[in-house]
């Protein structure tokens, strides 16, 4: 089995989903390697506009156009006194046949989506492998990692460039200290989904249709 590879990805995120596909287009090695397997519980479902050109980058559009997955249209903002704006158009400012519709997303299946792209595209992916550390050639260079698979087993994968795309997570951020606190950021975050059927029927009524 190689362990040699031109790049190594750690995530299997839209990141290293994304970066590790087009690597594998110009015909770079490459190594994916996720701690989880997938499909895996996420959040992050509302797509921005812009999200469609980097959508297009990976051959997606048209997946994505076929997929379940709501199209939105449009976006509110709730400031802090409480009231709803009035819903912001994307059609109005942007072009109504590309960046002016999106989706809202089911995590778990839109990375999944993301993940299946890049092996499609040649990414060797290995689930339920977890990174242990970083391997260096001496006191800096990276040269690899050391992983762990789900049967238990320490491989050590080689590699010129190494990406770490673990998102909040920063795998390499958190092992070499480099993360920083913001004292005037020191908050947490709660959140909770909820079902709200009377808002979901309001909502369908004043659905927009594109101008002509």
């Amino acid at each position: 089995m190689s362990t040699s590879y031109d790049v190594i990805v750690i995530g299997g995120g839209p990141a290293g989903s994304s970066s590790s596909a087009i690597l594998a287009e110009e015909g770079h090695k490459v190594l994916l390697l996720e701690r989880e397997k997938f499909p895996r519980y996420h959040i992050g479902e509302s797509l921005i506009p812009f999200t469609y050109f980097p959508l297009e980058r990976l051959g997606l559009v048209e997946r994505m156009k076929k997929s379940h997955f709501v199209n939105k249209y449009s976006v509110c903002f709730v400031p802090p006194h409480g009231r709803t704006s009035q819903p912001f158009y994307f059609f109005n400012r942007y072009d109504k046949d590309t960046v002016a519709s999106t989706w809202q997303v089911l995590r778990s299946e839109f990375d999944q989506i993301l993940l299946d792209n890049s092996r499609e595209k040649g990414v060797e992916v290995k689930e339920q492998t977890k990174v242990l550390e970083l391997l260096r050639d001496g006191d800096q260079k990276v040269i690899g990692v050391r992983a762990q698979s789900h049967d238990g087993t320490i491989t050590d994968y080689h590699a010129r460039i190494t990406l770490d795309c673990t998102g909040k997570e920063a795998f390499t951020t958190v092992r070499n200290g480099w993360r920083v606190r913001d004292p005037y950021l020191n908050k947490v975050a709660v959140w909770t989904y909820y079902k709200a059927h009377a808002v979901n029927r309001a909502l369908m009524k004043v659905r927009p249709q594109w101008p002509l």
